[in-house]
């Protein structure tokens, strides 16, 4: 599906170019002339830009199911571990598939990513957010995360209950150099998984919260506008 995003002052939305015309409340746009890098304006004057969408405009656009990993965490993981084309990658308690979709398109074209969704429900939506998205290099499985079986791993990612019962297997399933996170809203969880980090030969441990606010000026001054506060937990370990 060839999607583009017109971008625009009051508003940006991202369209199928298979439908000749766009029509919102700021009037239609013939599409036909929509072309990436170039401006075009509505039958009511408005003015937009034609851009290539990025993960984060389809990201907004995506179905959700469970509660999501956000941005602001799913960044942290790539500030953190470095992640990057062609890294090799396992997400285990898809959810939803927003971290799946993040880090898939952070090691596109040449990395690739699987994750593991043991609900159907979940693990249909993931897949119908995978091909909205156009990442041939990321796959769903519908299987228990216990029974994955992917091995020489740049990073793995966890977000399922009991996630500190899969330490050793992701431990065992990395490659040397290679990353293993865990995602919780819970410390007890984050106490747990680090426990059992220490039995093996984890380096640059540490666990952390990743907390935003945005600021605007109203009449001259300047405050906090809104917060993101607590979303969940990270912890993160190498492998030696």
């Amino acid at each position: 599906m060839p999607l583009i995003l017109l971008l625009g002052k009051q508003r940006s939305f991202l369209v199928d170019t298979n439908q000749k015309t766009f029509s919102s409340q700021y009037g239609k746009i013939d599409l036909t002339k929509a072309k990436i890098g170039r401006k075009i304006k509505s039958s009511l004057g408005y003015e937009f830009s034609v851009v290539q969408p990025t993960i984060l405009d389809f990201l907004r656009k995506c179905k959700r199911g469970p509660q999501i990993i956000t941005p602001k965490d799913a960044a942290q993981i790539i500030a953190v571990t470095g992640v990057s084309n062609g890294w090799r990658c396992l997400d285990l308690g898809g959810g939803s598939g927003f971290l799946t979709l993040f880090l898939g398109n952070a090691v596109a074209p040449n990395g690739s990513l699987v994750t593991y969704e043991k609900s159907k429900p979940n693990s249909q939506i993931i897949a119908r957010n995978i091909k909205f998205c156009g990442l041939d290099n990321v796959k769903v499985k519908n299987k228990d995360a216990a029974k994955f079986t992917e091995k020489t791993l740049d990073l793995i990612t966890i977000d399922i209950p009991d996630a500190e019962k899969l330490i050793k297997k992701c431990y065992r399933s990395l490659k040397a150099g290679g990353w293993f996170c865990c995602y919780s809203p819970h410390i007890e969880q984050q106490i747990k998984v680090r426990k059992e980090m220490d039995k093996l030969d984890f380096i640059n441990v540490r666990t952390m919260e990743n907390i935003q606010r945005d600021w605007k000026s109203f009449k001259g001054y300047t405050h906090p506008r809104y917060g993101l506060g607590h979303t969940g937990f990270l912890t993160f370990g190498r492998k030696v």
